[in-house]
């Protein structure tokens, strides 16, 4: 796991808190090249390893399509974090994602109805910029995914 290269002094992107310790949306930079977010989640918890939508003011859930198109900024939650928690998730660099099974490698990524899961299978209006799994899977799992500012938006189609 990535540790913060910045000098924000504090950052532990394991930790959870239960009243915020940094202004939501701060960034600090990983070593891995990424960067990390601090948000609150909202209307339910962050699972570890899911995709989360984060609105501009610092405020995350579950990715869905449903809800891809109100916050299209995406994050990695890389521990989780209860309904009106404190945490950390990743923006870039490489990360853990939990991936539909059947997923492929280096393709285009897609939001799906189940929060926090992305899939290989096209929906128009979900495709996940800026990020791609580094191994096939065969059932539903976290997986390896390598990832740089990525933002959700819609998906022109071609290779």
């Amino acid at each position: 796991m990535a540790i913060s290269a910045s000098s924000v002094i504090g950052v532990n992107l394991t930790r959870v808190d239960t009243t915020a310790l940094f202004p939501l949306g701060t960034i600090v930079n990983l070593n891995d090249g990424g960067q990390a977010m601090y948000v609150k989640a909202t209307t339910s918890a962050l699972s570890t390893y899911a995709a989360v939508s984060i609105d501009p003011n610092g405020k995350a859930t579950m990715l869905t399509t449903t809800n891809a198109a109100t916050s299209p900024r995406i994050g990695f939650a890389q521990t989780s974090v209860a309904t009106s928690g404190y945490g950390w998730v990743n923006l870039g660099g490489t990360v853990l994602v939990n991936a539909a099974a059947q997923c492929a490698p280096s393709v285009p990524l897609f939001t799906t109805g189940t929060p926090g899961v992305l899939d290989d299978a096209t929906v128009t209006a979900g495709y996940v910029f800026g990020a791609i799994v580094t191994t096939t899977i065969s059932n539903a799992t976290a997986t390896t995914a390598v990832c740089q500012y990525p933002h959700v938006g819609r998906y022109g189609g071609g290779a």
